[in-house]
């Protein structure tokens, strides 16, 4: 089929030729072996690689709703254990240490860094985090410590020690958390967004709210 095709295409090719050379002044006639000609072979060989490249099929991901259904966001409450996400919060330390810059030392609460600092606390990811509840208008959330596993837009996935995972609400606590002799207060108000969200957010100066 494909041969039937060339040979066709060939013919349609000469005669076009023979007819602009019976028609056009003598004089011209020799240019139109080297121009039109060659015209015609380079768009026969665009037109064949053309067909030749590959259709590229559109990839498309899970929706968050699609996700719910097939239960990504759903940790059983005894599904992970403590032992096992310690690794993460090592690799954690080491990515924070990195982010805030604590080797070059803690700025004074009245500079400019401490602006950037505080930023950079507000735009960290808390996966593997050690976190622990100081506050809470829940009183069964108070002092509950454990290793946050998934941050959402609302709530801190954690495990404690005893291998329990907790869902704690973001908003309605304030926890508080080490970095080497440190100790960081945050307060969920202000992280009720995805991880993804707050890097790229921009933020305004906030007053430290109340529960």
């Amino acid at each position: 089929m494909e041969e039937t095709t060339d040979s066709f295409n060939q013919q349609a090719a000469n005669s076009i030729i023979n007819f602009l050379k019976t028609n056009v002044p003598k004089n011209e006639v020799q240019k139109i072996d080297s121009e039109l000609k060659t015209e015609l072979v380079f768009a026969k060989k665009r037109s064949k690689q053309q067909k030749r490249k590959p259709i590229k099929k559109k990839t498309r991901c899970l929706t968050r709703k699609e996700k719910k259904t097939l239960g990504f966001y759903n940790i059983p409450r005894h599904s992970v254990k403590y032992e096992d996400v310690v690794q993460m919060n090592k690799i954690w330390l080491e990515y924070i240490t990195e982010v805030l810059a604590m080797d070059e030392g803690v700025p004074e609460p009245n500079s400019k860094n401490w602006e950037t600092l505080t930023l950079s606390l507000y735009k960290a990811d808390y996966h593997g985090s050690m976190l622990t509840v100081v506050r809470s208008k829940c009183p069964s959330f108070i002092n509950k410590t454990g290793i946050c596993i998934m941050d959402t837009k609302n709530t801190f996935k954690i495990v404690s020690k005893d291998n329990i995972v907790t869902t704690i609400p973001k908003k309605e606590c304030v926890f508080e958390l080490y970095l080497k002799k440190f100790k960081v207060t945050l307060f969920g108000k202000l992280l009720c967004a995805k991880p993804a969200e707050r890097s790229t957010k921009k933020v305004k100066g906030h007053l430290h709210p109340d529960l």
